[in-house]
Formats: C-alpha cells, structure tokens, sequence
C-alpha cells in the first residue's frame, strides 16, 4: 500500500509521546503503526560501536540504535543522533545484491554527519537461500514496498523523538541500492527530496539474464580461455584507447570512443606476450557483443572495451556468491523450483516471466512528479563496470531528460567516472563520495553528499566533482568527474594527477 503525505501526518498525529533530550530515552515506549521495536541501545563515549564492516572504525559520538520490525518481517535499523546534534535530515542507505542485510556503512557516514540515518533488509535475510520461493509477499517487499515503508515509519519515529519532522530525506545506493534509490523516485516521489544512484541497474531482469548466459558460455567453453587470458584482452583495450582525454594513464576516459578489435590479439599477428587462437577471439567477440535471446530479440548494448571479464561458470544449484541472486531470480522466483538446474536457463522464456514474480524495472523516464516538488537525483556510474552495463545509465539520463524536460536539466545531474569498477575500485580515481561513504575532502567540491546536500539547501547544482584515488590511504590522484555529457580534458600543462589543471569540456557521443 502507497502511504500519502496526508497518511503520514495522520500518524505522526497518533503518537502521543513527547520530545525527549537523551538519544534513546523513551523509544522503545513509542507506538508506530505496524512497527516493532525489538531493541534500542544507546551509543556514546564510554560505550562506542564497531559497524559490522571491514575496516570500520569506532562510533563514539552519542547515539540511540534501534533495531525493529516493520509490518511481518521487514527488518530496519535507525541511528538517531542527540537531539543538539540532529542535522533535521533522514539518510536512508540502500542494500545491494539480493539484499537481507542493512547497510552499515551509510548507517554510520549518516550518524556521524548528525543525520537520522537508517536501512533495511527488505524483508528477508541473506542467509535464507529460498527466501524468495513461494513467497509473492517478499517478492513486492524486496521490489519496492520495504524502502517506501521505512522512509514512512522512520519519518514517523523520528518525528515523535525529537518533536519535529525531517527537514529533508536523502537516498544512498548504488548497484541493487542503485536501483532501490531510482524506485523511490520514481513510484514514491514524496519520500526523499535529494536522491544519489549509483550504477542503478535500470534493468535488472536483462542484466540478471546476461549474467546467466554468461555463466552458460563459460561453462561451455571451459578451459579455452582462463583470467590471464581474459585480462590480456581488457588491458589490451585500454593500452590502445588510453589517453582520449590527453593523458596516458591506464583508464579509457570514454570507452563508447574505443574501437579496440580482439583480432589485434591473434597469435600469427600479435606481438603481445599473450596472444590468442582464432577460438578464443570468437569468445572474445561473443561475450563482449550485445545480447540477443534465442528467438534474435536484442537485450543489451554489450561489454564495453576494457571491460575486465571474470570467467565464472554455471554455479551448482543454491551456491552463494555475486551469482547468486540470478539463480534465485529465475530457479526460485521464475520456477519455483529449489532443485532447479542453472543449465536450463533460456533468455527468450525465463526473461519476460521474471515480470510476472516482480517490477525490478527502475527504468520509467517520467521524474516530474518527483522533480516538481523540487527533488533533486544526482547519477553515477564507473565506466569500467563489469556487472551493470554503463551505457545504461547514459540511456536512462537521457530518456530522462527527453521526457521530463526542463525540470530534468535542472535537478538531475549523471556523473560518469573513468577507471572505475562496479561502485568502486578499479585503476580510476574512485572516491567521490557516492555510496559506500565520505570522500576523503568531504565538501561540496569532492563529495557527492555534500554536493546534494548544497544544491538542496542553496540551489547551487553540482557541475564537476573531483574524484580521489588512495593508495594506502595517501592520496595519488585527482581528476575531475564532469557532470555529462561534458568530459575531463587535460590542459597540457602541470601535473596530470591534479585535477586543477583538467577542462570539462563538450563530448556527448
């Protein structure tokens, strides 16, 4: 069910309990409908937190966790800051993957910039291997409703604790939260006035069924080609088409530019110290070209040069891993089948049934009612993503642009960044900020938070981010990610590891 302002004030009107100083301090008393509180702690000096994710640092500023239940089983978390250090702002991290766990990360970046920060697992746990047999209930939840419930029941808590409502709701995501973050936008448009989606997946049915054929040509070919053979040819492509924007250093800046053949490779012509056999330059040329189903309809755009390929084969039924969500797609959702063989898989039938069992299109162009009340989306995407095609998100922003108009070229920005992998990593400079945290100079100028949070404080839209690249925490480079279709192009002069001495210039392709 669709939750409207007007059901949101209703709510709040509900909740007797008043403002209270401490951060947890009658919580766990407090009456949400449809919501259960099953914990709170409170955080602070003398009693800090660890987020369960690698490299994470202690929490020692003053904070209630609260830990809950919304509806059956849509589990969230909700890190209120002090009531003298709440920034009056909701960040809401999105989950990647199959989802069923919360995202620490943006828990923790959010409390500690004093917003009320929350996530949920949409309604399932990760460990579950089935969670979506049989279960249409979880299947919506999953798709849309849970993020949409946690901005409505989070909104109402938050209002109860500090007597007064959010000021602004910020979304965070990128890949699986990617998509969650366009969802919001596009079917619940109230809830979240500034929204960042990175390598959002607008269409997760044909990327979950490129995955799988990928995994079908794999297991065919077996040992024809193995990852020394596949990473000859990725950097092959960047060797050739390296310095479109002036500079030799190992990214292709626009790889839509590239025009990298694999038969370049060819062991009777090659001089590369791999070379490939006429075979392998055809698996080569199949996995990068675009998709087609077996009845010829086309799918996809295809790989992009430079692109690193893992060669993955089929997985046996249930086994874990990146995998895993595509064969729980179609073997539980599709099938209903928790014994199905991964090797039966067929585009032209399994595709177009995956919409029966849920809407994971995030891909309907018409943000107006989103961009009227004034909400502003800021998209990213690395163009060495392996796993979300980048050419997707370019396809979306325009389409975007084509049917929102002017109100598109006001409060939507896409930020496309060379060198970088999926999220993040890669030989690009790949800290800006998106999901995942703070860039290390985390103003408006080098972070994309706090680049939203001043286009929606002082209208000021973000033209240019500069990205940072660390190597053991020291920072080696910064190059500029230009708001597109404008592109970074080197001045001639001073270091190329500065982005001060970068151009954004006209490029569209």
């Amino acid at each position: 069910m669709k939750l409207t302002a007007a059901a949101l004030t209703a709510t709040f009107a509900a909740i007797a309990a008043p403002a209270v100083a401490a951060p947890c301090d009658g919580v766990e008393a407090l009456r949400v409908p449809d919501v259960r509180i099953e914990r709170t702690t409170e955080v602070g000096p003398g009693r800090p937190l660890t987020p369960p994710f690698a490299g994470a640092s202690p929490i020692a500023i003053a904070f209630c966790r609260i830990e809950g239940v919304i509806e059956k089983e849509i589990g969230f978390e909700l890190w209120l800051p002090a009531a003298d250090a709440w920034n009056r702002r909701l960040l809401v991290g999105g989950v990647g993957g199959q989802a069923g766990a919360f995202n620490y990360r943006e828990l923790a970046r959010g409390v500690r910039r004093g917003y009320a920060s929350a996530s949920t697992d949409t309604g399932h746990k990760a460990d579950d291997r089935h969670w979506l047999l049989g279960r249409p209930d979880r299947a919506a939840n999953y798709a849309h409703r849970a993020n949409h419930l946690l901005a409505v029941k989070t909104k109402a808590i938050i209002a109860a604790v500090y007597g007064a409502a959010v000021r602004n709701a910020f979304f965070v995501g990128c890949s699986g939260g990617g998509r969650q973050a366009l969802t919001e936008v596009q079917r619940y448009p109230e809830d979240f006035d500034g929204v960042i989606a990175g390598a959002p997946g607008v269409d997760t049915p044909g990327m979950s069924a490129r995955r799988m054929w990928e995994m079908q040509q794999h297991s065919r070919w077996g040992p024809l080609m193995d990852a020394a053979d596949w990473k000859s040819v990725a950097d092959a492509a960047v060797i050739e088409c390296d310095g479109l924007d002036g500079v030799r250093d190992s990214v292709i800046d626009d790889p839509t530019l590239c025009r990298f053949d694999p038969e370049r490779l060819a062991c009777a012509k090659s001089g590369w110290e791999t070379c490939l056999s006429p075979e392998q330059i055809a698996a080569v040329r199949r996995l990068y070209a675009p998709l087609h189903d077996e009845n010829g309809r086309r799918i996809d755009d295809g790989l992009l040069p430079g692109i690193l390929v893992s060669p993955t084969p089929l997985p046996e039924p249930f086994t874990p891993g990146p995998s895993y969500l595509a064969v729980a797609l179609f073997g539980d959702g599709v099938h209903g089948d928790p014994h199905w063989d991964p090797r039966g898989f067929s585009i032209a039938r399994d595709l177009p049934a995956i919409d029966e069992v849920m809407n994971l299109h995030a891909d309907d162009p018409d943000l107006r009612p989103f961009l009227r009340r004034g909400g502003r989306l800021i998209l990213y995407h690395g163009w060495s993503d392996p796993l979300v095609a980048p050419q997707s998100t370019i396809g979306y922003y325009r389409a975007v642009r084509a049917r929102s108009g002017k109100a598109a070229a006001d409060r939507v920005r896409l930020f496309m960044a060379p060198g970088v992998d999926h999220c993040i990593g890669g030989a690009g400079p790949d800290r800006f900020g998106g999901a995942g945290g703070d860039a290390p100079i985390a103003d408006a100028d080098h972070d994309l938070l706090s680049a939203l949070e001043r286009w929606v404080d002082k209208g000021q839209a973000p033209e240019r981010i500069v990205a940072t690249r660390q190597e053991s925490d020291r920072m080696v480079r910064t190059r500029p990610l230009c708001a597109w279709p404008l592109r970074a192009r080197y001045r001639g002069q001073g270091s190329t590891d500065d982005a001060a001495n970068f151009l954004c210039e006209t490029g569209e392709t």
